[in-house]
């Protein structure tokens, strides 16, 4: 080859035979437009699906938390045991600082709805109560007629049963 000669490039006919198709401009709207749909519609979706998992965890989360005060209560139920106990059989000059301790426990429960079961007098529940103890007394019969331990019921779930002398 000389120095001025340019070589031409070479171009290869078989690989050219088909002719390449445009698609008309309506055709390709339709087709964006379907698309587009889609798109649409998986965003909704994912959408939704988002918005539910959000929901399912803030139950859950609510739940939890629920449990573990109910937990916490339940680990100061025996101490709250103990300062009732304790009040029925100290003296009065030192009643005064113990009963200020109980009422302030007292007032934690009150904040966390906690409610004591009022069982004597009441008609057993299996439910809320569990018996210890029974005793013949055909006029009080289905009754509780002494409460051993007090029980305690938080926002509709017993923490603890009462326990009872049922009549029969």
């Amino acid at each position: 080859m000389k120095k001025n000669e340019k070589k031409e490039p070479q171009t290869n006919e078989e690989e050219i035979t088909e002719p390449i198709e445009i698609p008309s401009e309506p055709e390709t709207e339709v087709k964006g437009k379907s698309e587009a749909e889609e798109y649409k519609d998986m965003l909704q979706r994912l959408q939704a699906e988002f918005d539910n998992f959000r929901k399912r965890n803030a139950e859950s989360v609510k739940i939890s938390r629920n449990d573990g005060i109910n937990e916490i209560i339940l680990e100061l139920l025996p101490v709250m045991d103990s300062f009732e106990r304790g009040l029925a059989s100290i003296d009065e000059s030192v009643k005064s600082g113990v009963e200020l301790i109980y009422k302030q426990f007292s007032n934690l429960f009150n904040k966390y709805n906690v409610e004591e079961i009022v069982s004597l007098d009441a008609e057993f529940d299996p439910n809320i109560h569990h018996a210890i103890a029974q005793v013949d007394d055909p006029e009080n019969a289905g009754k509780i007629v002494e409460v051993y331990q007090k029980g305690y019921i938080r926002n509709k779930k017993v923490l603890r049963a009462a326990l009872v002398k049922v009549a029969q």
